[in-house]
């Protein structure tokens, strides 16, 4: 049986998020160190949207989600005119910026210093200023990469992943 891309999709977010909600923190940590940010979106999602997550993770999240290329823009309508399809990554930009310095994530067990990351897309003139929250370290327990993810998939999602791409494709 065949699916569109659409039904694809939605089973491979369902496969995701029912993995990650039974993996502790610091496997979602490590799923985000490696995570493919071309691929499914509604993990991200899901930890920004999620109280539990570990501001560290949260703030990995931010960094590799390239804040500063939509500094560029005064505000979402300009972003709508000039790249629509930017749109979804400003409004994530900035309800993961209001998470978290609302203190919407109360975990803090690991380490992430942002570091390099804050000058991707330093050639950029910005219109409106990254939250000074945003560049501080998170101190913690410092975590390694993991050596047997695929793009952020742990082994045992991976097989959950290929099973799904040979049933459907």
């Amino acid at each position: 049986m065949k699916l569109s891309q659409e039904e694809y999709d939605a089973l491979e977010s369902e496969i995701i998020l029912e993995f990650a909600a039974k993996q502790t923190q610091k496997v979602l940590y490590q799923m985000v160190m490696e995570w493919n940010w071309d691929g499914s979106d509604s993990f991200l999602n899901w930890l920004v949207n999620n109280a539990l997550t570990d501001k560290a993770t949260v703030l990995m999240i931010y960094w590799k989600s390239a804040p500063r290329y939509l500094k560029q823009y005064k505000d979402r309508k300009e972003v709508m005119d000039i790249e629509p399809h930017s749109v979804n990554d400003f409004d994530f930009i900035k309800r993961l910026e209001t998470n978290y310095q609302n203190d919407f994530y109360k975990s803090s067990d690991f380490e992430f210093e942002p570091g390099f990351w804050t000058e991707e897309y330093a050639e950029i003139k910005i219109v409106r200023e990254i939250p000074r929250a945003m560049f501080k370290k998170v101190n913690g327990k410092v975590i390694e990469s993991p050596t047997d993810f695929t793009e952020g998939c742990p082994p045992e999602l991976d097989a959950l992943l290929e099973e799904l791409y040979e049933k459907y494709h």
